[in-house]
């Protein structure tokens, strides 16, 4: 019998749900939550939202609990409602989350103190319901116990109708919420199902964020959909995670570089940690995995495939998949065949379509593609024509359609697959008393890929201390944002629009490093 057709991500649940409820959805510091179980929990906490918050369709809360099942169930419990989910990330300092909190408007904030104590003296986009982890699992423990739970009432919800509101600094500086619809998530996370051939017999761990497109679109609604079972891991643990791998008889795999670099590091130090005979296959996005990486990833994995992926956060995910083991074609250095229904362009800064093998700006359009960044005309007047996205990428593709990323917008920084923008720290650090200039520049970093470094040229008759401002940055911004290195200038290189030039700061930052 014919499924049906999937237009929301509360139905993706549900189908799960009615061909296996007995199985292990989500397993979580020693508890295993049956998809049954998640069922309930969801209805639980739709009724909550509903009749304790009066929220409902097109209201928009924010989740900052990072990778629990809580996040879990609330988020679908939205999804049923309706509701607009805004994943915040449990690293951001009061800071770093002025802009989201003042533009989402949200009726709720959901957080853990543990990791955001400032949230409880929010003032800042201040919304009508701040609840913390402790406040709502004794609000669902007492509504459980008082037998309120009630059939949730799923809200009319098409396919575009927003699900998700995920904040990237994009390539302009400014933090830009993508607005991602039901049908969005639905269409990658069908391209990943059958592009990757996942099953209902597959395992997955999630490692990263839960708050970024890869954890919430390519790992937990991913997983969901195909009924599967994930891991959550509250924290990067590399050694945990290899453990899980071998205990567990995990068989997917997805991180950026870093978390692999991390991985093999940690294997290197423990190898009596186990037998990795089980995990089929790996997928690496948010970098460019190099050739070194994939021959030592392959010696740690000896029969397991190794996919690269390119997405973004516009691109609810996936992008380009390689279709095969990457050690087994002579495509390796692309990021593979773009995804099914997706388009890819390569223009000229005039817009003109490039021809094959001519390197560009890549413009993509397709089901999968975001069609606004949340209230942000300007944004979307700059990025998004008839129905084409501008990802301020550069790339090209060759006669058989591989995608080959070269470069990425000049002034982002990839640490990990965190993203630095670097006009945001440099008018941060302008405020430092003696600062007269500044600028970011990456570094390569063997873990990270890629690193911030600070120039910076200080007032006359004002000495500055490095250390002093890093932990002043420290209180201000998340730890991946800080530069791990501050260099101290008496004048930044300027081009002959007066601008900084930071291909010339590139340059002496590495002839600092190599001397």
């Amino acid at each position: 019998m014919q499924q049906p057709k999937i237009t929301h991500l509360y139905q993706s649940l549900q189908q799960s749900v009615n061909r296996r409820g007995e199985h292990t959805a989500i397993f979580f510091e020693g508890h295993k939550y049956s998809y049954n179980q998640l069922n309930q929990n969801v209805n639980l906490c739709a009724t909550c939202l509903k009749e304790s918050f009066n929220l409902g369709k097109g209201d928009v809360i924010v989740l900052a609990l990072g990778n629990r099942p809580e996040f879990c169930s609330l988020f679908y419990a939205a999804m049923a409602l309706g509701i607009i989910v805004v994943p915040l990330s449990t690293k951001l300092k009061s800071a770093d989350s002025h802009t989201i909190l003042t533009s989402v408007n949200a009726k709720a904030v959901f957080y853990d103190p543990t990791s955001q104590p400032w949230m409880a003296t929010l003032e800042v986009g201040k919304p009508s319901h701040l609840v913390s982890l402790a406040d709502w699992q004794l609000m669902l423990s007492n509504a459980d116990d008082q037998k309120v739970i009630q059939p949730v009432q799923v809200a009319t919800v098409a396919a575009d109708d927003i699900a998700a509101i995920i904040y990237t600094s994009g390539t302009t500086g400014s933090s830009k919420g993508a607005a991602l619809t039901h049908g969005n998530f639905i269409a990658a996370l069908t391209a990943y199902q059958h592009t990757l051939q996942l099953t209902e017999q597959d395992s997955a761990i999630l490692p990263i964020p839960i708050c970024h497109i890869t954890g919430l679109s390519a790992l937990l609604c991913l997983f969901i959909h195909i009924g599967g079972t994930l891991y959550l891991q509250p924290r990067f643990n590399a050694e945990e995670i290899l453990k899980t791998v071998s205990h567990h008889k995990i068989t997917f795999l997805h991180g950026s570089p870093t978390v692999f670099i991390l991985l093999l590091q940690a294997a290197e130090k423990h190898p009596q940690v186990g037998d990795y005979a089980s995990l089929r296959m790996i997928a690496c996005g948010a970098g460019h995995l190099n050739v070194g990486i994939i021959e030592r990833l392959a010696q740690l994995f000896p029969a397991t495939e190794i996919r690269p992926i390119y997405g973004l956060t516009e691109t609810s995910s996936p992008a380009s998949i390689f279709p095969v083991d990457v050690r087994s074609s002579d495509k390796m250095g692309s990021s593979g065949l773009p995804i099914p229904e997706l388009s890819c362009q390569i223009r000229d800064d005039n817009q003109q379509v490039l021809a094959v093998g001519e390197i560009g700006h890549l413009w993509l359009k397709g089901p999968v593609v975001v069609s606004q960044y949340w209230q942000n005309p300007a944004a979307n007047q700059q990025f998004f024509h008839d129905g084409w996205f501008y990802t301020g990428d550069i790339a090209c593709l060759d006669q058989d359609n591989y995608l080959y990323i070269k470069d990425r917008s000049k002034d982002m920084i990839n640490r990990g697959g965190e993203k630095i923008y670097c006009i945001e720290i440099e008018n941060l650090i302008s405020n430092y008393p003696g600062v007269k200039e500044i600028a970011i520049v990456p570094s390569h970093s063997e873990i990270y890929g890629e690193e911030a470094v600070a120039f910076i040229v200080a007032h006359r008759n004002k000495p500055l201390v490095s250390d002093n401002i890093l932990h002043w940055l420290s209180n201000k911004i998340a730890k991946f944002k800080v530069p791990s290195k501050i260099v101290f200038t008496t004048e930044l290189p300027k081009n002959a629009n007066g601008k900084t030039d930071k291909v010339a700061l590139r340059q002496k930052l590495t002839q600092l490093t190599s001397q």
